[in-house]
């Protein structure tokens, strides 16, 4: 009867705090074995430290670090990135092929714009749909160019956000799953975490900010 009644009592708690939580992969750099099996591009390396990732890509190639599951389909990719040198980066979706067949979002520092991609045979065709929308100003309080950035793709539909703001949605059939990555172009970019959640993909409790919750551990202990 105590397991019972203490059993409800976890449920209730996590009712009470589940507007707090989203359930999502996330990872946060903490730890170097954290990418130990992510797939680096042409030109691209990765380095993690100090609870972030630093990559760089060089070469003039659009390219960078991959993971994940290929049959991953839908799903939505968050992550907070700061530019520390080079005109672009880039957030990748449903990569079939690193460098040859996939979808980006480009980050522009040279005309301060964003847009969306769809690579095919190394051949990009632009499918932003419309007008490049501006970036919004930073919200970095050290001064560099932050961002939160989501890339979603659910369906045949493509939405990018920045900071919360929906940039582009647009629409395309080609590729219908595919691994994510984080990359860019003669850059370097210094990542907080990437956080990714869809049907299929293994989560776990989140704060909407922050780390994993203390509280779930706690949870879990107790149960």
């Amino acid at each position: 009867m105590n397991n019972f009644w203490t059993f409800g009592a976890l449920v209730l708690l996590i009712l009470l705090l589940s507007p707090y939580f989203v359930f999502a992969l996330r990872i946060e750099f903490d730890d170097p074995k954290d990418i130990k099996d992510w797939e680096l591009g042409p030109g691209a390396t990765a380095e993690v430290s100090n609870g972030q990732l630093e990559l760089k890509v060089v070469g003039g190639q659009n390219s960078g670090i991959f993971f994940g599951d290929p049959k991953w389909t839908d799903y939505k990719m968050e992550v907070k990135a700061r530019k520390v040198a080079g005109p672009y980066f880039h957030l990748f979706t449903r990569v079939q092929k690193r460098t040859q067949d996939f979808y980006f979002i480009e980050i522009s520092y040279n005309s301060n714009t964003n847009s969306i991609f769809r690579f095919d045979g190394g051949t990009g065709i632009e499918i932003t749909g419309g007008d490049r929308p501006k970036c919004p100003e930073s919200t970095d309080t050290k001064g560099g160019d932050a961002y939160t950035i989501i890339f979603e793709v659910k369906g045949e539909v493509i939405k990018t956000y920045i900071d919360g703001k929906l940039q582009v949605e647009t629409k395309d059939k080609i590729y219908k799953d595919g691994r994510p990555g984080l990359g860019g172009r003669d850059s370097t970019v210094l990542y907080d975490y990437v956080e990714i959640n869809g049907p299929g993909i293994t989560t776990s409790p989140v704060q909407h900010q922050g780390k994993l919750t203390t509280t779930w551990g706690m949870l879990k202990l107790a149960h």
